[in-house]
């Protein structure tokens, strides 16, 4: 087949050929499936989820089915729609494209039918935030599994769903008017959409170790990431080529100020990277702990808690050059002071609900140590702080 875009763009009103009407008829097909999933009905009840152990255990077949068949087929349905969305296959093999995209639509809402029905099986209500909660010996069936589902099903499901079948019409109409000017179609979509059916799918099925696991890892990029900006403020040569002197006081000042805080960021991503190894290694035939879910939901957040402040950290070392020193100042101490007690609350959890008894003294001498470089690290940090306020030209 010729290349589609090729054909229109060069005679947009190209309208008399078979072929060209044929694909234009499966180009409405298209859009249509398009605008039929983003119009899925999901149920928004008033009313609470029974989540009464009996009743929750009489369902577990129903939870088998979500995260071992529904979930996984749904997953890998969106994943080959996609793939088949790709922009430079799309215009090289058209019609093949849109009959495997209309085939995708339909599996895709027949797999979302089923779904939903299956969740609103289990939790036909609302299920509330953990928050406070007694459930420590509930095992497979705390609260923060539910609430997770009933998130996904509810709330981030719907909304990406949308997003995307939105987006991906916008990349048909533009294939189909390649004059047209649309507006870039942002894959985030899709990868949020992706994220949301995996977590929901280990978080109905996995251990409580490994779901803390992954989400640590996802967690640690926003780390990763800060550690990247933070780097590349303190020592801003090898990205730019630059010589210090070339940036004038000014640059001299702010990498001054930022060196100080790589220590910290690393000991940050340390800290995550430990724990999760220290996790692999410990017996995960069990899949419960006997943690609350309000305890759990702590720790599966805390590395993007801790990512998020560290991007906090750069945003505000980035805007130093621009802010009053006096504010910069005030905001950096206080994102500093605010590390050192989420990592205590979180290693307190650790030691108590999932590091076995013989390896307390073990885990909590490591913690001192990481504990003694950290207060340092936050220490020679906070003491650039000032030194950058009282140098102020």
């Amino acid at each position: 087949m010729s290349d589609l875009g090729s054909e229109l763009s060069d005679n947009p009103h190209l309208t008399d050929t078979s072929e060209t009407q044929q694909l234009r008829q499966q180009a409405d097909l298209v859009i249509q499936g398009f605008d039929s999933l983003a119009r899925h009905e999901f149920d928004s009840p008033d009313t609470a989820a029974d989540l009464s152990i009996d009743r929750l255990r009489s369902k577990d077949g129903l939870i088998t089915k979500l995260h071992s068949n529904l979930l996984p087929l749904l997953h890998e349905k969106v994943t080959s729609l996609s793939e088949a969305m790709n922009p430079s296959e799309l215009r090289t093999d058209t019609a093949n494209k849109f009959a495997l995209i209309l085939e995708f639509q339909q599996q895709i809402s027949q797999t979302l039918d089923q779904t939903i029905r299956t969740a609103q099986d289990i939790i036909p209500g609302r299920v509330p935030k953990p928050f406070n909660t007694s459930d420590h010996h509930f095992e497979e069936f705390k609260l923060f599994r539910f609430h997770g589902l009933d998130e996904l099903i509810r709330q981030s499901l719907n909304n990406h769903l949308r997003a995307l079948c939105r987006g991906y019409r916008c990349v048909i109409e533009e294939l189909m008017h390649p004059t047209a000017r649309y507006s870039d179609y942002d894959y985030h979509h899709f990868e949020a959409l992706e994220w949301s059916i995996y977590c929901t799918t280990i978080l109905l099925g996995d251990s409580e170790l490994n779901i803390i696991r992954v989400h640590w890892l996802k967690g640690t990029w926003d780390i990763v990431d800060g550690l990247e900006e933070v780097s590349s403020m303190a020592d801003p040569r090898p990205i730019h080529g630059i010589s210090i002197s070339e940036g004038g006081t000014q640059d001299k000042a702010l990498i001054q100020l930022s060196k100080p805080f790589i220590p910290i960021v690393k000991l940050s991503r340390l800290f995550f990277v430990k724990l999760s190894r220290e996790i692999m290694n410990i017996d995960q035939a069990a899949s419960f702990t006997t943690m609350s879910s309000d305890e759990f939901d702590k720790l599966r957040c805390s590395a993007e808690e801790i990512g998020e402040c560290v991007k906090n950290l750069a945003f505000h070392l980035s805007e130093a050059h621009t802010d009053e020193r006096a504010y910069t100042s005030r905001i950096l101490i206080i994102r500093i002071e605010e590390l050192t007690p989420y990592f205590q609350s979180y290693m307190a959890l650790v030691i108590l609900y999932i590091v076995p008894s013989y390896r307390d003294i073990y885990f909590r001498d490591w913690f001192v140590s990481w504990n003694t470089s950290f207060s340092v690290a936050s220490y020679n940090a906070i003491q650039s702080v000032h030194v950058f306020e009282q140098d102020e030209p």
